[in-house]
């Protein structure tokens, strides 16, 4: 790889060429000069990686629609930021039919899969055959190994949403599943963990992570989320016991085939539901720092619940471990960032001997530009700890001629861009919105929250201006994409609030303190908003689920149910976002009825 790294930093530093994900930027050049250069440079963190998830709607965003050549043009782009590993969490693909082949057949490629819930989250049915998906994914990394990209291997409880039982299996074997008090996946055997506490159910798991090893992998690294997502028992300390048990065994089985190789313990399950910073300590206490990481990708998350943060579990400067940007989840593929949260944490982890890796783990591929700039930036060299110390490089290499009003725009957006947590994009659950009662206390409590709010929102007129003086479909496509992408976001930000102060006039008309056309306006106000969001999504096919499946079509032949399944994937409520589609059949018909004046 340094050969690489090398050849792509001399072409950067002599041409004066940028690498970004939806493209290079490379001037015309007469001249090159190859003299007066002695450069010798060295990472931060030995780890650098990201990572590719296994949700479906938008060709963009979904790693799963990607063919070959969008792949291999990814891959490219990884070694040119000079990433060294990445993960595909796109399902097993055709696992199942490797590890057990006198068990578990083939789908059909015609129909929905047999363990598919239809219209739903949890319809897993493939655009593509699993054989074809199989040949992608071996060719997928062939190419990254070949340029010595890093894969961990899956191990353990490897069952999960997007990594289905099979009912073949299922009815053959009938394995045992771990008790569930709480979390995710109860009631729907196909996504439930095995008890491992049955030596063949545990044997079965390592048969799906060697069979992965022979056809597609290779066993230099490794990679576990336990018991994530899941409360077994509800008394604390039974439940802790039983996920420490848990990665006792993944561990030691892992050891009975490869001893040395390294292996991630994935941070989810401290987050979600959540350890306290004690459990996560008598986790380390079963654990080798010769060849264990804790994997914390959840590094720029506040706390909730019952969760920690790295800071409370005793692994800085006494076991190796690995800081992250989650930047998830599905619903938000919107401009957003825990900048205030990474600005403290990541100066921690820089510092810090042991932490041996810098990874970005998002849900959504590719939805923020600036993000993956100021990641793929700090996990080579960690010195650039905001969006605005980065903003004016970043808009002078990504734009060019455009540079000026593109940096204009970005930082009169930045006060709403770090809004995301204060003002979600509210539109994709509106029938929860209108659920809610309007007391008297909630009206009070929504009217402050928006005085709170509007200061922040002062710059609005200013960067509504600059963004109408953006050049636009001049032929630029990265200022087309990154135009809209903050236009998008600022419209959803904007809705949100326009939301809360219909509800604010809802209260006051309830009190005497309006009249029907205050509510009736601000109804009116949030109809405009979210049909102008509308009408900026259809300007681009990055947020049309019709352009993806084109795409989808063009790659390799789909099977004639996925539609469906790509619609179920795409309405349900967490995956619902910033989708063009969705806004005339979902988001505005569903306001209209909220608003509708009887």
């Amino acid at each position: 790889r340094s050969t690489l790294y090398a050849v792509y930093d001399f072409f950067e530093r002599q041409a004066g060429c940028r690498w970004f994900w939806d493209g290079d930027v490379v001037p015309k050049k007469s001249v090159i000069e190859m003299d007066g250069l002695d450069v010798s440079e060295a990472p931060r963190f030995h780890y650098r990686g990201i990572r590719y998830f296994a949700h479906r709607s938008l060709d963009r965003f979904q790693a799963e629609h990607w063919g070959p050549d969008q792949w291999e043009q990814e891959i490219d782009w990884v070694l040119k930021k000079r990433l060294n590993l990445f993960m595909l969490r796109i399902g097993m693909d055709d696992l199942f039919q490797k590890a057990f082949p006198e068990t578990v057949p083939y789908p059909p490629a015609d129909a929905p899969l047999p363990e598919a819930v239809a219209r739903s989250y949890d319809d897993r049915t493939s655009a593509w055959p699993l054989q074809y998906r199989g040949e992608l994914r071996k060719r997928v990394l062939r190419y990254a190994r070949a340029r010595g990209l890093m894969h961990p291997e899956d191990t353990g409880t490897m069952t999960h949403w997007y990594s289905r039982t099979p009912n073949a299996f299922l009815e053959k074997a009938r394995p045992a599943f771990v008790p569930q008090a709480g979390g995710a996946y109860r009631g729907n055997p196909t996504g439930a963990v095995w008890d491992i506490r049955d030596d063949q159910n545990l044997d079965n798991y390592w048969k799906l992570t060697q069979a992965h090893i022979d056809a597609y992998g290779a066993p230099d690294l490794f990679h576990t989320i336990g018991l994530a997502e899941r409360t077994v028992f509800t008394n604390r300390a039974d439940n802790l016991e039983m996920k420490l048990y848990a990665y006792r065994r993944i561990v030691a089985k892992l050891r009975e085939h490869y001893p040395a190789a390294p292996l991630l313990i994935a941070s989810w399950d401290f987050y979600y539901p959540g350890w306290p910073g004690h459990e996560v300590a008598e986790l380390l206490k079963l654990l080798s720092p010769e060849n264990t990481i804790i994997f914390d990708y959840t590094s720029d998350l506040p706390q909730m619940h019952r969760s920690s943060d790295f800071t409370q579990w005793g692994v800085a400067g006494r076991f190796p471990w690995m800081f992250g940007i989650f930047h998830a989840y599905e619903w938000e593929n919107d401009l957003r960032g825990n900048y205030d949260l990474i600005q403290e944490r990541l100066p921690l982890a820089a510092a810090d001997p042991l932490c041996k890796g810098f990874v970005y783990w998002p849900e959504n591929s590719h939805s923020d530009s600036l993000m993956l700039e100021f990641f793929t930036k700090n996990a080579w060299r960690p010195d650039t700890f905001t969006p605005e110390a980065l903003l004016p490089d970043f808009c002078r290499d990504r734009y060019r001629a455009a540079a000026e009003p593109m940096l204009a725009a970005w930082r009169a957006a930045l006060p709403l861009i770090k809004l995301h947590a204060e003002l979600p994009p509210d539109f994709r659950r509106l029938a929860n919105h209108a659920q809610r009662a309007v007391t008297a206390e909630r009206a009070a409590a929504l009217r402050t929250e928006c005085e709170r709010l509007s200061p922040h929102l002062n710059g609005v007129p200013d960067l509504l201006a600059k963004l109408q003086a953006l050049p636009v479909f001049a032929g630029d496509a990265r200022v087309d994409r990154d135009a809209l992408d903050l236009a998008r976001t600022a419209a959803g930000r904007l809705f949100s609030l326009v939301l809360k102060r219909h509800a604010v006039a809802q209260g006051e008309w309830q009190q005497g303190k309006a009249d029907a056309a205050a509510v009736k306006a601000a109804g009116a106000r949030c109809a405009a908003v979210l049909t102008a969001l509308r009408d900026l999504l259809a300007l681009h096919d990055d947020f049309s689920m019709n352009a993806s499946m084109d795409k989808l079509q063009a790659i390799h032949p789909v099977n004639p149910c996925f539609e469906q399944a790509l619609k179920g994937n795409a309405e349900n409520g967490y995956c619902r976002s910033y989708i063009y589609e969705l806004f005339n059949d979902y988001y505005l018909k569903q306001l209209a009825l909220y608003v509708e004046w009887a």
